[in-house]
């Protein structure tokens, strides 16, 4: 399978570059040390698997729980949003506390949500695990390429392909024939997603 192994690569490389930014002697934050890494591992992964696929940092706005790490667009089009965690705080629900439950509730109202904290992976639609976690073999943050196994690549595979694949299910009573109530819950959250942050643009001078 030459996914999964481009996918194996750009996985080693991913775990080495968050490897060394832990290794410095000036350490920063957990959760941003895996960004950039991040960031090129998306990338990687969405040309071994023949899409273009590019990341938009999020600002983080006040008076507001939280906004996602990333934008995800594949194609040039924006198909997920994806959520960073320190390594070792997991990707469950069960696991978070305070202000990565409140975060966490919040963006149950999105369709398609990848977590990760470098060595767990899920993903969730509208709250609820769509595949995963996905747990790697090491510790990213100490274990280079080591954390790394083909299994591991194996694994995540499917996650990362539905993740950058999504497209929305119209509901529909019969073919060609829209059910409007269901279609309305099915806009609902995202609607809800798009008046916070117009009332944030509005609010910044």
């Amino acid at each position: 399978m030459p996914a999964a192994n481009e996918i194996y690569d750009a996985l080693r490389t991913f775990a080495d570059g968050v490897t060394a930014k832990f290794g410095v002697v000036v350490p920063g934050q957990p959760e941003e040390q895996l960004r950039a890494p991040f960031e090129s591992f998306l990338q990687a992964t969405g040309a071994a698997l023949g899409y273009e696929v590019r990341c938009v940092g999020e600002t983080q706005l006040p008076h507001r729980l939280g906004r996602p790490d990333y934008g995800v667009h594949t194609g040039g089009v924006l198909t997920g949003y994806a959520e960073l965690k320190a390594p070792g705080k997991g990707v469950s629900e069960d696991r978070f506390t305070d202000h990565d439950l409140d975060q966490f509730r919040r963006f149950q109202q999105l369709p398609n949500v990848l977590y990760t904290d470098g060595n767990e992976w899920a993903l969730y639609r509208y709250g609820q695990i769509e595949r995963g976690p996905a747990r790697l073999a090491g510790d990213v943050d100490a274990d280079g390429t080591g954390a790394v196994s083909r299994e591991n690549a194996a694994e995540l595979l499917p996650l990362l392909q539905d993740f950058l694949t999504w497209h929305p299910v119209i509901p529909v009573t019969a073919p060609g024939s829209i059910d409007l109530a269901k279609f309305a819950r099915l806009l609902a959250p995202l609607c809800r997603f798009l008046r916070d942050d117009v009332v944030d643009a509005m609010q910044d001078k």
